[in-house]
């Protein structure tokens, strides 16, 4: 299954022509539209291109890019599309040399006062590095999902949503794939003290290379009892199973937690369980381990000019995202981001993040630690100007034979220019803004 280029633009010259539709139908003829170009220049340097233990090689980089934002909202829709090409040059290792697309579409439409739907589209042609072996690989990954919301109480609700996703490569490989997952899930609250979560999702993966088609139930109940206006507790199950051909393999997972929400955006939810593993097959045995499960995300404003952002999660997939060879998943993942305004158009930031990749899959059995640093100036000189100047330092460990550990140093100057901010309906989503930037 190969994703051309030319089918990319294709999709994107549709896309375009829908939305230009839209902005002249008299259904959306109350709406807000803007176009937004942008440019931007980065000069990147890395002391250790290959990431490597030893025998570091350095490299400079430049990367050109331009792109655009397209929105249109009224009072009970919105359509967003973001198109952001760029291509980088390398001084040393010209072989490497190549264009990236970035493309996305989001939509929402306010049915009724109770129904939502929404949709997205992420479309990415990209050189990187492949977490199974590390090495430089041209492939596209595609995301692609709808839903509906129905809410009929302050906080009951019932949905359900569909997302297909691939990624596929220029040249064989054993991660690429293509996954197809529904899923649904019900909140009701019996009483104001109690209520009851529930959660169901079906999950097909393909592989190219692979013959092998793992199909994958999992469900969860939590029954909750509310302690106060935003502090809840709960007792949890959630059940897991996969049918495949390396051999079936059921999740047990009771657990006891709590959920803190002081506000819709930002909260902490944590609980403590046991992961029960059984795998049918011949070489592995079952397992039972401590599981902790966490969902945290706040922003704390610790004055006027400063702002301290925090978030962390952790969980268990059948099939990374990022390496869908290397099948079953645990992960545990958590990042800060400090930001400083020192003077009006002058901004200091310092992150860092800690992840912990866990693959049980019988025959694999790794473990991945990723440690990174960082620290940036952001200056706005002009509305439409704005110059980052940033270090990032990575210490990477693993017990895989097919990769080596390495520690990277990383400084980037980069120059973007905007005329105006694209609209939107709210903003931004902040979290997920903020974990791209610390965990991709």
């Amino acid at each position: 299954m190969k994703f051309s280029i030319n089918t990319m633009m294709l999709k994107l010259s549709l896309t375009l022509f829908f939305l230009m539709c839209m902005s002249v139908s008299p259904a959306f003829s109350n709406v807000i539209t803007q176009f937004t170009p942008s440019l931007s220049i980065t000069e990147e340097y890395t002391d250790n291109y290959n990431q490597t233990q030893n025998n570091k090689e350095d490299d400079f980089s430049t990367s050109y890019g331009a792109g655009f934002s397209f929105g249109i909202i009224d009072q009970k829709a919105s359509l967003f599309l973001n198109y952001n090409p760029a291509y980088t040059d390398f001084v040393d290792h010209n072989e490497d040399d190549s264009w990236s697309h970035n493309i996305s579409l989001e939509g929402q439409i306010q049915a009724s006062k109770n129904t939502s739907f929404t949709f997205s589209e992420s479309f990415v042609r990209d050189l990187s590095r492949t977490v199974t072996t590390n090495s430089l690989e041209k492939h596209d990954t595609n995301t692609t999902s709808a839903g509906v919301l129905y809410e009929f109480g302050p906080r009951d609700s019932v949905g359900m949503d569909y997302t297909y996703s691939f990624d596929t490569y220029d040249n064989p490989s054993a991660d690429e794939y293509s996954s197809h997952n529904p899923a649904a899930f019900f909140s009701y609250w019996f009483t104001p003290q109690y209520g009851i979560d529930l959660n169901a999702s079906y999950e097909k993966t393909e592989y190219d290379i692979s013959t092998d088609e793992p199909e994958t139930w999992s469900g969860d109940i939590r029954l909750l009892k509310s302690m106060t206006r935003h502090f809840d507790t709960y007792v949890s199950y959630a059940h897991t199973y996969t049918d495949q051909d390396s051999g079936d393999h059921t999740i047990y997972n009771p657990s006891v937690g709590f959920d803190w929400r002081p506000t819709d955006d930002s909260g902490v939810s944590m609980g403590i369980g046991v992961l029960f593993q059984e795998w049918d097959n011949l070489n592995s045995d079952s397992s039972q381990d401590l599981f902790l499960e966490f969902d945290a995300y706040k922003t704390f404003d610790f004055s006027r000019r400063g702002t301290l952002s925090v978030t962390g999660s952790s969980g268990y997939t059948p099939t990374s995202e990022d390496a869908a060879s290397l099948g079953f998943e645990i992960y545990y993942e958590a990042g800060l981001l400090l930001s400083y305004r020192i003077t009006r158009n002058l901004t200091a930031e310092s992150s860092g993040s800690y992840q912990i990749s866990q693959y049980d899959e019988p025959g694999i059995n790794r473990q991945d630690n990723t440690l990174e640093l960082g620290a940036g100036l952001v200056w706005s000189p002009l509305r439409w100007l704005t110059v980052n100047l940033s270090y990032s330092f990575t210490d990477f460990s693993t017990d895989a034979d097919t990769r080596e550990d390495y520690q990277e140093n990383v400084g980037m100057l980069t120059i973007s220019m905007t005329p105006s901010r694209p609209v939107r309906m709210q903003s931004a989503n902040p979290r997920a803004a903020l974990e791209n930037r610390l965990f991709d």
